[in-house]
């Protein structure tokens, strides 16, 4: 499918919806990818409960919404020019992140995990209040209730420090080379 501009009505109605646009356009990869990624987002929220996950949605919807009138409203020669390609190839030069599929995979699998003991522990929820007396439920339901929360806090936090602690690994050794250079440069002159 050879992507076109088409009606600007329509175009801009499946623009309310996240990657609809540009599969109308004929972007299937663009279009998909970002569907994609905001039902993901959507999908979490309704699993796991997480409320930041609301501001991400939002982000996401706004994202696609833009992205979708702006490329609408590109001239025909750029419009042609314009590549099909997914969402996050769009904003990521090639070589921007070096993953490594069993890198990528055991994030995925952490993801998935995740997101099976949040469920799991709603279910195990449900379950524990027919145990226990109103009164002392009422008392330990916030503690119970958060802590799912709490553990994709914590697993956030040591993602983070990891991805600091691997960047500064990486500019360490880019400083190291560059004194390497610069010591040979030095000593040919």
């Amino acid at each position: 499918m050879k992507p076109m501009k088409k009606n600007r009505f329509f175009t801009f109605i499946f623009s309310f919806l996240p990657g609809a646009a540009e599969m109308y356009m004929g972007f299937m990869k663009n279009g998909l990818s970002l569907m994609c990624l905001f039902f993901a987002a959507f999908g979490l929220l309704m699993c796991v409960r997480f409320d930041f996950m609301m501001a991400v949605i939002a982000v996401i919807w706004f994202w696609g919404f833009f992205h979708a009138r702006n490329i609408a409203g590109l001239d025909d020669e750029h419009f042609a020019n314009y590549e099909d390609r997914y969402i996050w190839e769009e904003y990521l030069t090639p070589g921007t992140f070096d993953i490594k599929s069993k890198t990528l995979r055991t994030v995925f699998a952490a993801f998935i995990i995740l997101i099976g003991l949040g469920m799991a522990w709603d279910y195990i929820m449900d379950i524990v209040i027919d145990f226990i007396p109103g009164d002392y439920w009422d008392t330990i339901y916030p503690i119970f209730d958060n802590i799912p929360s709490l553990v994709i806090g914590i697993a956030l936090i040591v993602a983070g420090i990891v991805l600091i602690k691997g960047k500064k690994k990486e500019l360490l050794a880019i400083e190291q080379k560059e004194e390497v250079a610069d010591g040979e440069t030095g000593k040919n002159a």
